[in-house]
């Protein structure tokens, strides 16, 4: 297989939250959290095949099989992080459906032989691709400034002890807010630093 015709096209991170929102909105609408599970399976039809111990085995918690039919994921790890890697897998599905098809991995073995010859910076851009798309695909931008004014109480007696310290103030809201869209702590941090949002300007 020559990999050197593999191309993973540059996508401005708007690009890619656009179309993350475009898919939510056609496949599952506004209600929060995203029922990631039934969008792969009713709406893409793929089949979600549940892999015990996958991630000791190869350091991956899902991945998309080469035929693009099937996610694999394993169910020993937590149900956010399994939400988050099949939401991964689904960016890849939208965004690098043409590339993946090329590759045609049948296992994940062979999936992996394949991911380690292609040059890092190449499939790096695309599980950047993949992670953005996921992370605006389970927390879109509208709901999480929508639930953070509704913390505005909660906001302003925090204000009291951190003053303006937005990045401890991010910090304690996500873990808050966190459980309303059922993703981990880490990657609602990373939606405010990505959305660059200041809870504190949404104050009024």
């Amino acid at each position: 297989m020559d990999l050197s015709k593999i191309n993973i096209p540059f996508l401005h991170d708007e690009d890619i939250r656009r179309k993350a929102n475009h898919f939510r909105e056609k496949n599952w609408g506004d209600k929060i959290p995203v029922d990631i599970e039934l969008i792969v399976e009713k709406e893409l039809k793929l089949d979600l095949i549940p892999l015990p111990g996958l991630y000791k085995i190869t350091g991956t918690e899902a991945f998309l099989t080469g035929d693009l039919l099937e996610v694999v994921f394993d169910t020993d790890r937590p149900e956010v992080r399994i939400r988050f890697s099949i939401a991964h897998e689904i960016g890849h599905f939208v965004l690098h459906k043409e590339q993946i098809e090329k590759l045609r991995a049948k296992s994940y073995e062979e999936w992996k032989k394949i991911i380690n010859n292609i040059p890092g910076p190449i499939w790096g851009r695309a599980e950047y691709q993949a992670s953005e798309f996921a992370g605006r695909l389970l927390v879109p931008k509208n709901a999480l400034i929508k639930s953070i004014k509704k913390r505005k109480l909660l906001i302003e007696q925090a204000k009291k002890i951190i003053n303006e310290d937005s990045a401890a103030l991010i910090e304690y809201l996500a873990s808050n807010i966190s459980k309303e869209f059922n993703v981990a702590d880490k990657t609602m941090q990373i939606r405010f630093e990505r959305e660059k949002i200041n809870p504190f300007s949404h104050l009024s």
